[in-house]
């Protein structure tokens, strides 16, 4: 008994920041669409793609203008948008935006396509999950908002959905 207590508690998903649905939820269908600015010009996104980052423990969207297998996340060109989303160990909203409150936030980096710099936008941003599909090839809907803003001398804005392919952890 001990034993199976203490596997419990040094399982991954016990001491993930952000636990990953163990069976599909929700009814989304929305498919990979929006744009926003971001430095330099304009942003559209036409792929989409859903994962855990282990090194924190956060579910990741990345939109993209064009298909990233799952496998060339880490080195695909910019520009694209990531969304990062941390529960504080509490599990996905469905169907509601995700909280931001101090110890669970939306975090949506723009990486633009000139500079090597990126940037980090929280206040004004949001994700709603509609659908979320931990199988293998599942696929996660939603919709993503930043509210027009100023950052750093630069406009950054972005309204769309997304029909995101599941990669499992990363």
């Amino acid at each position: 008994m001990l034993a199976a207590i203490a596997a419990a508690l040094l399982s991954p998903a016990a001491n993930a920041k952000t636990p990953v649905p163990t069976k599909p939820a929700g009814t989304g269908s929305e498919p990979t669409a929006g744009g926003g600015v971001m430095p330099g010009k304009s942003f559209s996104a036409h792929y989409a793609v859903a994962l855990l980052d282990i090194s924190f423990d956060q579910i990741q969207i990345f939109l993209f203008p064009k298909r990233v297998a799952c496998s060339d996340v880490a080195f695909a060109t910019t520009p694209y948008v990531a969304v990062t989303v941390d529960t504080s160990g509490a599990p996905l909203l469905i169907g509601r935006p995700s909280l931001q409150n101090g110890r669970a936030f939306v975090q949506v980096d723009f990486h633009p396509a000139t500079g090597s710099k990126y940037y980090a936008i929280q206040p004004g941003a949001s994700i709603t999950f509609t659908r979320v599909d931990p199988a293998r090839n599942g696929v996660w809907h939603g919709s993503v908002t930043v509210k027009r803003q100023h950052f750093e001398g630069h406009l950054f804005s972005y309204s769309g959905t997304f029909a995101a392919r599941w990669c499992g952890k990363n």
